[in-house]
């Protein structure tokens, strides 16, 4: 334990020393004449108690003494003046100024070891209880971090296993649409191909009455044209021309619809297939976009356009279906904030560019916005705004966590409240991933 002795009489320092060198416990004293050095002393040092005269030239004792508690680092050292007065006023003007105790002058052995001892037993107790107080905080702070890492594993646990589950629905519905999709696209193909006969054969029906009816008129065969006129006549109420006209246009739009179909189940199947975190492959943006537009085709249609921004970027390792994850998270966030102002004409602009090493994107909407208030938790599990029961509030969450945590990426937010929002991620290209 360390002691600081401060008086500028000698003789009262020797006797100071001698006393504490007496006891039992060994300290290291320090003493000084000069209260002008006792800062410069105290921070070149690590005392544990201060015994400390009043009346000195230059400095005082409670000059020095409020010095000495001016500093939060000094707050457990135990301070002891050192006096030869007695008047009440100078006792309370020394623990209004954090004094802790004081020794009569001249110094009395059986005083000064009693108060000295007390000091030395409150300072012992005040370093246990320190040293207690921050193994706890130390505790608190290791408890803080284990119950947030144990809520983050329970939070990515129970999404995976709801992704898992709708993975799984996704994909058996996809799988039961292929089917009939395959028939359908089989039978179009060669009903195409029948109708291309039955065309063909018509015409020449078509010439082979042409020609009867010449020959009937030349004859003047009333049988014969009568029933050409019936023939005729079924054909203009049926509206065969029309009907034969509209043939191949109809077959084409099916096919499109058939091809629409498949591209839409193709997208589910790529966002619903099950991989593992660390499963990747080369990979387009501008095409996983389009997929998670293609799938929030029917609700985009009726409240926003989309306007495709596309850059001319490299192709990317990355897990195709966590990529997708997020832009499918974003797109929806963006309808979501138009749809909120009851609009149904919003605009919602992608971007996807190439910034140094970064590759882009950025989809911005001009809906609701979001207040400053709010702007900071939006990334939070769980956290909404929505309604309860409407939305779970982990969209953000978990696009944040792939991007930010899986791809050593950014994730930022710019908006203002009722005019736009925009929301940029960037991750990092290898030169060794590049493929164009």
């Amino acid at each position: 334990m360390e002691v600081l002795v401060v008086d500028d009489d000698r003789f009262n320092l020797t006797i100071a020393n001698d006393y504490i060198k007496s006891f039992d416990m060994k300290y290291e004293v320090t003493l000084c004449n000069n209260p002008i050095e006792v800062d410069r002393i105290m921070e070149e040092n690590n005392f544990d108690i201060v015994l400390l005269d009043i009346v000195m030239p230059k400095m005082s004792g409670i000059d020095i003494l409020k010095q000495i508690r001016a500093k939060s680092k000094y707050n457990n050292i135990q301070v002891l003046m050192l006096t030869s007065l007695t008047d009440s006023k100078s006792f309370k003007k020394c623990f209004e100024n954090g004094a802790d105790d004081y020794i009569g002058k001249p110094i009395n052995e059986v005083e000064f070891f009693a108060r000295f001892k007390a000091a030395v037993k409150t300072r012992n107790n005040a370093s246990i209880l320190k040293e207690m107080f921050e193994r706890i905080k130390k505790q608190n702070k290791d408890l803080k971090e284990l119950n947030k890492t144990l809520k983050d594993t329970q939070f990515q646990m129970i999404q995976k296993e709801k992704l898992a589950a709708i993975g799984e629905l996704a994909a058996g519905v996809a799988h039961e649409i292929n089917n009939p999709l395959g028939y359908l696209g089989s039978n179009l193909e060669t009903l195409a191909k029948f109708i291309l006969k039955i065309q063909v054969m018509i015409k020449e029906y078509r010439d082979f009455i042409d020609n009867i009816d010449s020959d009937a008129r030349n004859k003047e065969d009333s049988t014969i044209n009568t029933d050409i006129s019936n023939i005729k006549e079924v054909e203009k109420e049926l509206k065969i021309n029309f009907v034969i006209s509209e043939l191949s246009e109809i077959i084409k739009d099916s096919k499109d619809g058939v091809n629409r179909v498949s591209k839409i189940v193709q997208s589910l199947q790529n966002f619903a297939r099950t991989e593992s975190d660390d499963e990747m492959a080369i990979n387009d943006l501008n095409m996983i976009i389009d997929e998670a537009i293609l799938l929030l085709n029917n609700d985009l249609k009726n409240v926003a356009t989309i306007e495709r921004n596309y850059g001319t970027i490299p192709q990317v390792l990355c897990n195709r279906s966590q990529i997708g994850q997020v832009a499918l998270s974003l797109i929806t966030n963006s309808l979501q904030a138009i749809k909120s102002q009851n609009r149904f004409n919003g605009v919602i602009s992608i971007k996807t560019f190439l910034e140094k090493d970064m590759l882009c994107c950025s989809i911005c909407d001009d809906g609701e916005g979001i207040n400053e208030n709010i702007i900071n938790k939006i990334f939070d599990p769980f956290f909404t705004t929505k309604e309860i029961g409407s939305a779970i509030g982990v969209g953000l969450s978990i696009s944040y966590d792939i991007i930010v945590k899986k791809y050593n990426g950014q994730f930022n937010v710019e908006s203002i409240p009722n005019k736009k929002t925009t929301f940029t991620f960037k991750f990092p290209v290898r030169k060794n991933e590049e493929v164009f």
